[in-house]
């Protein structure tokens, strides 16, 4: 058995080994004890056992729903559908951008991160939510950090990279460029015609 000592994460969970831990939600931001086994993990606050978990369990993540606040509680068991409509209603471009990111892996893997995207954009005019959208699915940067960046940094508000204007070499011709067929009628005339091979 070992002791150590880690800090409440926003989301009500703490960090061991790569696995995350729900702890009372009151908790969160302040400093817990964890007493570690190889098949338990036990959260003390204030000298006394708060949360208890088996680190045998499938998963990155062991979450007890009594941890978490009752509007989180309904959030973790809302399915892709609704994230999906609830992005739609935000907009075309922000419903294909959140289906991207389902897309991208596991679809329950991605559900927390399409939460915080939705919740997040929710917060802006349609118009800029649908412009970062746009953006952050170009660049293929398909996490919320992204997404948050780009509206705070407002990105969002430069031209698409998708309706940026051709570069001007690209419509016209190269300057000294010939046509292939006047080329090659040139050379048929200068060689006599072409008689075959010799």
């Amino acid at each position: 058995m070992t002791w150590k000592r880690a800090r409440v994460h926003r989301d009500c969970h703490v960090e061991l080994g790569g696995r995350l831990y729900s702890v009372p939600w009151r908790l969160v931001e302040r400093e817990v004890w964890l007493r570690v086994t190889p098949s338990s993990v036990v959260v003390y606050a204030d000298d006394e056992a708060v949360a208890r978990h088996d680190r045998r369990g499938a998963g990155l993540r062991s979450t007890l729903d009594r941890h978490l606040p009752d509007e989180r509680v309904a959030l973790r068991h809302r399915s892709r559908a609704y994230w999906e409509q609830r992005a739609d209603q935000m907009g075309q471009d922000v419903g294909r951008f959140v289906r991207e990111v389902f897309d991208a892996d596991d679809v329950l893997s991605q559900l927390r991160k399409v939460q915080a995207i939705v919740t997040h954009l929710e917060k802006f005019p349609q118009e800029r939510a649908q412009a970062a959208c746009r953006r952050a699915s170009h660049y293929g940067n398909l996490s919320y950090q992204g997404v948050r960046d780009i509206l705070r940094r407002g990105l969002d508000f430069e031209p698409s990279p998708e309706s940026a204007a051709p570069a001007a070499w690209a419509e016209a011709p190269p300057r000294f460029a010939r046509d292939l067929r006047l080329l090659a009628a040139s050379r048929l005339s200068s060689t006599g015609g072409d008689h075959g091979p010799h």
